[in-house]
């Protein structure tokens, strides 16, 4: 059986003019959540962000790599067979 790596990349980045809002998807997958500067320059509250946009990140991730598990399986299965 194969080795995976679990990769985690997490940037806060100022934004101006953005408007605050919850985790949301992103076209390109991931996923953001705009906070306040206060919250932004609170450990706490900082963290809690964090944590509530990673929640979504994880879900997806693995439920992507369940999904794509899934479909190896039979192949492997199949290979064994012959």
């Amino acid at each position: 059986m194969g080795k995976y790596k679990v990769k985690v990349n997490i940037e806060l980045v100022e934004c101006n003019g953005a408007e605050e809002h919850d985790p949301m998807k992103e076209k390109d997958g991931s996923f953001t959540m705009t906070i306040s500067e206060q919250d932004a320059i609170s450990i706490d509250n900082c963290e809690r962000a964090v944590l509530r946009t990673a929640y979504p990140t994880i879900r997806d991730a693995v439920s992507r790599h369940l999904s794509e598990i899934s479909k190896k399986k039979p192949l492997k299965k199949l290979n064994q067979e012959k």
